[in-house]
């Protein structure tokens, strides 16, 4: 099948959810009023009414005919995580990223001692040797995903993922070795105002990152990757470091205003 195939749209689905909307807005109404606001002729609006009612997306007052929305509708965004809204926004911008400086890059979040790739620009870059990415792990600590998180945690944050990693075994040593670790990394962040790894995950790549903040913690981390061979660590952060922080700054904002309009 061909990927890039269009279709026509779906008069009836756009108009039901286009009900759904409106009816979400207005809170309470009757099929007349919805129909106004939705655009529609009032007899399509009473049979998508009613067969949203027998699907249990709406229900209808016996005492003065309006409608409400019920709670199966909010079912609908219970799927939706933290970490898939953030995708979304972050996904724009790895692409403008990629624009810019054309090396791949990826966005990961921290689950049970690894940074799990969530979006990444592998499969549309010209210099990427890898191309199924999402979903792939990747170490706390040997990588600039990891060490990016772990900087622009809370300390407390901090310590609560070490633990875990150590726990699950995805961070090799002891405590203490990984104390050590950590704070020449948090030293060399705040030196150099980003964070590093060569052959952190593939012993041909390197990495630069920043750490991508959510309005009350961190997120994530955000690198940009490149041949060891073709630039040293401090080259790369001259050339991609101001756009890399350009496009963080951008995401942090989005996701600020989208927890501002939620208020």
């Amino acid at each position: 099948m061909n990927s890039g195939e269009t279709y026509s749209h779906v008069r009836a689905l756009e108009r039901g959810l286009k009900l759904l909307t409106c009816l979400n807005s207005a809170g309470r109404s009757d099929p007349r009023h919805l129909a106004g606001l939705a655009g529609i002729d009032r007899t399509t609006a009473y049979r998508l009414l009613s067969t949203l009612e027998s699907l249990g997306y709406v229900s209808k007052s016996p005492s003065d005919g309006q409608y409400v929305l019920t709670p199966m509708v909010r079912d609908l965004s219970e799927g939706l995580t933290e970490t898939d809204r953030t995708a979304r926004i972050v996904c724009e911008a790895l692409f403008s990223l990629l624009r810019q400086v054309m090396w791949p890059t990826d966005f990961a979040t921290f689950d049970s001692g690894w940074m799990v790739i969530r979006e990444t620009t592998h499969r549309f870059s010209p210099y990427s040797v890898h191309r199924a990415m999402v979903g792939t792990r990747r170490p706390l600590l040997d990588t600039a995903l990891g060490r990016a998180i772990l900087v622009g945690a809370s300390e407390a944050h901090r310590e609560e993922m070490l633990e875990i990693a150590l726990r699950h075994g995805a961070i090799p040593g002891d405590r203490g070795a990984v104390a050590d670790r950590v704070a020449l990394l948090l030293a060399d962040y705040r030196q150099r105002g980003y964070v590093w790894a060569v052959g952190g995950a593939d012993p041909r790549i390197s990495a630069i990152g920043l750490p991508l903040q959510g309005p009350t913690h961190v997120i994530g981390g955000i690198n940009v990757l490149f041949f060891s061979s073709a630039m040293s660590v401090e080259m790369a952060a001259e050339r991609f470091l101001p756009p890399l922080c350009a496009q963080v700054a951008w995401i942090e904002e989005r996701l600020r205003d989208q927890i501002a309009g939620q208020d």
